[in-house]
């Protein structure tokens, strides 16, 4: 097997063997996927995946300047270490030889899971100075900073006085931050390069398809109209900045529908205000407000808006969250997906966290099963299955900007043909109040042959909650564990392992199309 471009690259695609393209399917990006796919290459023995292996490696090195316990655990693998050059090798020791773990972390861990980030950051900076030799404050000092958008703290942590020994890892992850806070684009030439010489990299062959096939800046019309449909309870001031995102973008051939679900907060006045906003710039009848007595729940909401008569009017429904902000063209791209997929169940996007958008709340999502794994009731996961969630695992450096199908999209911002709703049926009103009726209802589709589509060109920011306020209680932790259960017992086993290869199959052609035109070019 050979990675020269005098080879094929859908030739190289093929003939690795299956299991491992399961794993490759799901993408090239994460410590814990990626780790994975290198063990899994050197388990088999085979000197033709070496290079897969090795790229792992090198990816997960580049990703974890400052990760001593993953520099260990590299070394202590005589097959994974003979894999990489004696520089990086020397590198790793260095690392590994100045990376501690604390004897007691409490401290540390009780101002993370307090989520007090003024004091986390002090925290660190004083680890930083008492043990400027011990790269596990810096690594994360570069973590912390990172998820709360703070890159001055980040680069005053790295350019602390430190060993001299240390200071090429410190380089290292000073570039990986500037690059992650600065997201240069690649261009198309540089894309198609870089998945010619990893074919086993499924983010950067999805992605210089879409650069080069013209996906990346597709803008297409609905071919309909559409209903945008948003519930809320008791978050005015949020509902209140989600609709000036709306009226600030371009809603031709679309309508607003907003359930009040039963607000007793300031939500009233923000839609009569909003209302007259809507009518200043648009025209009558662009938003129409719904109000109930009491908070019948989010599937119930979303039920209650598509069973209006107005509403299963329109070809394409639309829902949103109260909380997110959307760019002006948000319309047009889930409208190139839909061009691109017009056989889907559904279009999602990618979510990202409002006040830092590295932070990934959704993306590209795939169905993942261990086989050997049975239903049981007396378990809190009975019937065990999950998304891949390769996006959790890493923050965002474009990574999932690709238009593929999916297992199911988040319903921050989720949109249908108005007549698929009608075919697949309501959310599931027993996973009230919200969690799990949008992945439940995705996976009905997977099981009817309508896959999901994430439209990783789109990028919808999300205004969750932050600090203490985003602490869950207990009794949130009990209904969302509750939920999960019934949401798993709801879809048989059989079922879930069909969908499964279903999905990888779809995988498989949609990547393999992709390759054999990348090897045209």
């Amino acid at each position: 097997m050979s990675t020269r471009r005098t080879d094929s690259s859908t030739a190289f695609w093929r003939g690795l063997p299956d299991d491992l393209k399961a794993l490759l399917r799901l993408g090239f990006v994460g410590k814990s996927h990626l780790l994975d796919v290198a063990g899994h290459c050197l388990r088999t023995g085979r000197a033709e995946l070496a290079p897969v292996a090795r790229d792992a490696l090198c990816v997960l090195a580049g990703e974890h300047p400052l990760d001593g316990g993953l520099a260990a655990e590299i070394l202590g693998s005589a097959p994974a270490a003979a894999l990489l050059t004696p520089e990086a090798v020397a590198r790793l020791r260095v690392l590994s030889a100045h990376w501690r773990r604390p004897a007691d972390a409490t401290p540390f861990l009780g101002l993370l899971g307090a989520r007090d980030f003024v004091r986390t950051r002090n925290f660190l900076e004083k680890a930083v100075a008492g043990e400027p030799g011990n790269l596990f404050w810096r690594e994360q000092a570069v973590t912390v900073g990172s998820v709360d958008n703070d890159p001055d703290f980040v680069f005053r942590c790295l350019e602390a006085a430190a060993p001299e020994a240390v200071r090429p890892s410190l380089d290292a992850a000073s570039a990986r931050v500037r690059t992650l806070f600065s997201r240069p684009e690649p261009s198309p030439e540089a894309l198609l390069a870089a998945a010619r010489r990893t074919p086993w990299n499924a983010n950067l062959i999805l992605r210089a398809f879409d650069a080069l096939d013209g996906v990346a800046s597709l803008r297409v019309r609905l071919p309909g109209r559409v209903a945008v449909l948003l519930y809320s309870w008791n978050k005015a001031e949020e509902l209140d900045a989600t609709l000036a995102s709306l009226l600030d973008a371009d809603l031709a051939g679309a309508d607003v529908f907003v359930l009040n679900n039963g607000s007793t907060d300031g939500t009233a006045e923000v839609l009569a205000r909003r209302e007259r906003a809507f009518v200043d710039r648009l025209g009558t009848g662009r938003l129409t407000v719904v109000s109930l007595p009491v908070n019948v729940g989010a599937a119930a909401a979303r039920n209650w808006l598509f069973h209006l008569d107005a509403v299963r009017a329109y070809e394409f429904v639309c829902y949103l969250d109260d909380d997110v902000a959307l760019p002006p063209d948000w319309l047009e791209r889930l409208g190139a997906a839909v061009a691109r997929y017009p056989e889907a169940g559904v279009w999602g996007c990618k979510v990202v966290d409002h006040a830092n958008p590295l932070c990934i709340q959704s993306a590209d999502s795939h169905l993942v099963m261990a086989p050997e794994a049975r239903v049981d009731l007396t378990r809190l996961d009975p019937n065990p299955f999950s998304l891949s969630g390769l996006h959790v695992q890493t923050l965002d450096a474009g990574d999932f900007d690709f238009l593929r199908p999916g297992a199911s999209v988040t319903g921050c911002c989720h949109l249908f043909r108005t007549r698929t709703l009608l075919d697949s049926g309501d959310f599931a009103l027993h996973l009230s109040p919200s969690q799990y009726d949008d992945m439940e209802h995705d996976l009905r589709l997977c099981e009817a042959g309508r896959f999901p589509v994430c439209q990783g060109h789109l990028a919808v920011r999300h205004r969750k909650r932050t600090g203490a306020a985003s602490l869950v209680s207990a009794p949130e932790l009990g209904n969302a564990l509750g939920n999960k259960y019934k949401m798993q017992v709801m879809h048989s086993r059989a079922d879930i392992a069909a969908s499964l290869a279903a999905e990888q199959a779809l995988l498989e052609a949609d990547l393999l199309a992709k390759l054999e035109f990348l090897d045209t070019l």
